[in-house]
């Protein structure tokens, strides 16, 4: 971050990429859950199915405290089933 710094509480749109194959829904459903686990209400969804059908990308806006709450969001993301990236 070019030697920057954030301040919190910090508003972002995270975005989940999995493989596409569970139901758009159960995807949904599970970042819904980590979301929730950590207090954050997830706003302004979107999602896109690559251009092969492989992945979906799920965009979402949500607002975290502290880097440490950021931190374990991140860290239980990765926990997701057939996850690839969050970014």
């Amino acid at each position: 971050m070019n030697g920057e710094t954030l301040e919190f509480p910090q508003n972002f749109t995270i975005k989940v990429i999995v493989e596409n194959m569970l139901t758009d829904k159960e995807n949904r459903k599970n970042i819904e859950a980590v979301l929730l686990s950590e207090n954050i209400i997830g706003v302004g969804w979107s999602s896109k199915l690559s251009k092969e059908g492989k992945y979906l990308s799920y965009s979402v806006a949500v607002r975290v405290e502290d880097k440490s709450q950021m931190d374990r969001l991140y860290g239980k993301i990765k926990d997701i089933p057939n996850i690839k990236y969050a970014i």
